[in-house]
């Protein structure tokens, strides 16, 4: 166990990389991460991860983050170092999402995981990179968002793996010096990624080195070394032949390990494994075999207890990945929506309003959208049926009174029924005069007098009516007939009718002038019979006598007989 153990340690200790600059270094799990200070903006940065077989590390939950925060104390490093995380020029900040817009340049989700130190600067015009950096007052870390040009003392590379080898054993005393993939050197090591080469120096073999790489995979996971050791051999006195159970004398000289009943010898040839560690499975989840034991894994959704082999429900609801209501289940979530919307995008975890007019038949006539819901209305002329249903009942307009004279029911609207002479208008609320014929008025100008034509005008807007009759003045001794009730749908012969009813109306209209006046004339005829009548017998004494001026002049001249 003793080894599981330095298995499950983390590797955390300033290291010389081999291109000569300062370097960390930590490995947990199937990754390790270095912190390189160098002088450089994002973007090359970048480039020597990419050269060295990684990327600028990311921070996707908070684990990544504490192994990152233990190898910048570690290193003692005030400054601020890239991370992975970057804008592109022409991509624009949201500020609603947990990255701000800003995306890791190894790709993959998002993730719901930030930790920002203050909002980045809004632009959509300019790239912008991310940094790490300590916060003085509180001492966390966190990040902090520049320019990408901005030279910084230090970057962090992230490198994944296959898996990991655990530290090569050594049976007398010796060194070994491990190189990394990513071409960090180091004299110690408490686990080694895949492809780590070991150079190995025994003492009682000065000069002749001899190599071990990490590359054997193991059943159930991880890698063992190859050859598998132990090196450096010595006798079994010398920390016990570097083996974990029993050093035994060989007759050769070198000495074998062994392990305890119940135990097998694990492939490096030192240390040793229960014979059937994952049998019964001891995990709640995944079990298993490693150099030294087992390791216990959970699925997703369900994180590893601290007994090391049960496992947790993990309550993704406490990060917020839903836009509204978040239920958490075993190993998983769900989001829900408010009744009126449905799930949509990725995971479901964004609500849409629901359209629930789209159904057919939802409503009898009108249906209006509204977030989360619909509304039932009617159109004009029906209103909704009282009780609070979603039928829709006909309007009867014509007990509003809107005609002045009689008006006819419709669905959903009415019509005014106009009498003999005039039209409707062609929304069927209101009447006007038919218009003039040719004949009519050639007989109007040939007469002496101007007659007034009965017109008769209104407006009608439902509910309310707007519009007054007004009748124009008639003509003495001209009456006209009565309005008369016609259908209630007029017909193409009511129309037809209307310039002949007018013809009639203005012919009776000339014969009456023209009695009136011939009326005239003979009352007048007779009238100067009658005066002449009367000048003849009025004649008195002094018609036969004449005038005598006082002078004598003239005296035949004057006097006249009548």
């Amino acid at each position: 166990m003793a080894v599981a153990r330095l298995l499950l340690l983390l590797l955390l200790l300033p290291v010389r990389g081999s291109i000569g600059e300062d370097a960390g270094m930590i490995c947990a799990g199937t990754a390790c991460y270095t912190l390189h200070r160098d002088e450089l903006g994002w973007h090359d940065a970048q480039k020597r991860c990419q050269n060295d077989g990684g990327n600028l590390a990311p921070v996707r939950d908070a684990a990544e983050a504490v192994r990152l925060q233990e190898l910048l104390t570690a290193a003692g490093l005030l400054g601020q170092a890239w991370i992975g995380l970057s804008l592109s020029r022409g991509q624009c900040v949201q500020p609603q999402e947990p990255l701000r817009g800003f995306s890791w340049s190894a790709g993959g989700e998002p993730g719901n995981y930030s930790a920002w130190l203050s909002e980045p600067t809004f632009t959509c015009l300019s790239s912008r990179c991310v940094s790490l950096r300590m916060d003085g007052p509180t001492g966390t870390v966190g990040w902090a968002s520049r320019p990408c040009r901005t030279p910084l003392p230090a970057f962090l590379c992230k490198f994944s793996f296959q898996g990991m080898c655990g530290p090569l054993p050594l049976a007398g005393p010796g060194w070994v010096t491990y190189t990394t993939p990513f071409g960090v050197r180091s004299p110690q090591l408490s686990v080694a990624p895949f492809g780590t080469l070991a150079e190995i120096a025994c003492e009682v073999e000065a000069g002749t080195p001899s190599f071990a790489l990490c590359k054997v995979p193991l059943e159930g996971g991880g890698f063992a070394w190859h050859p598998p050791g132990p090196l450096c051999p010595a006798d079994c006195s010398h920390h016990n032949g570097g083996c974990q159970h029993h050093c035994l004398e060989e007759p050769t000289g070198l000495p074998r390990c062994a392990c305890h009943p119940g135990y097998a010898l694990a492939p490096d040839m030192t240390s040793c494994l229960l014979e059937d560690a994952c049998h019964p499975n001891p995990c709640q989840g995944t079990c298993r075999t490693q150099p030294g034991g087992f390791e216990c894994s959970c699925e997703d959704g369900y994180t590893l207890a601290p007994d090391g082999r049960h496992c947790l429900d993990v309550d993704e609801c406490l990060e917020g990945p839903c836009q509204h209501d978040c239920h958490n289940t075993p190993g998983s979530y769900v989001c829900l929506c408010p009744t009126g919307y449905h799930t949509m995008g990725p995971g479901g975890r964004h609500c849409h309003d629901e359209d629930e007019c789209a159904r057919p038949g939802i409503c009898p006539q009108l249906c209006l959208n509204i977030p989360g819901s619909y509304h039932c209305a009617c159109q004009p002329g029906y209103q909704r049926q009282p009780g609070g249903g979603n039928a829709c009942l006909d309007v009867d307009e014509c007990l509003r009174d809107p005609c002045p004279g009689p008006c006819h029911n419709l669905p959903g609207s009415f019509e005014c029924l106009c009498p003999p002479g005039f039209f409707q208008e062609e929304d069927g609320h209101s009447c006007r005069p038919a218009p003039a014929t040719e004949g009519a008025s050639d007989s109007t100008t040939s007469t002496p007098q101007t007659m007034d034509i009965p017109q008769t005008t209104w407006a009608t807007s439902i509910p309310h009516i707007t519009g007054t009759p007004q009748t124009t003045d008639i003509p003495i001794g001209v009456t006209p007939p009565p309005p008369t009730m016609v259908g209630s749908a007029p017909g193409p012969e009511h129309s037809a009718d209307g310039p002949r009813l007018l013809l009639y109306y203005i012919l009776g209209s000339l014969v009456a002038i023209l009695l009136l006046l011939a009326f005239s004339l003979a009352l007048l005829a007779c009238r100067r019979r009658a005066a002449k009548r009367e000048k003849r017998l009025a004649k008195n004494a002094a018609d036969n006598y004449c005038w005598v001026p006082e002078q004598t002049e003239n005296r035949g001249e004057g006097c006249e007989r009548r």
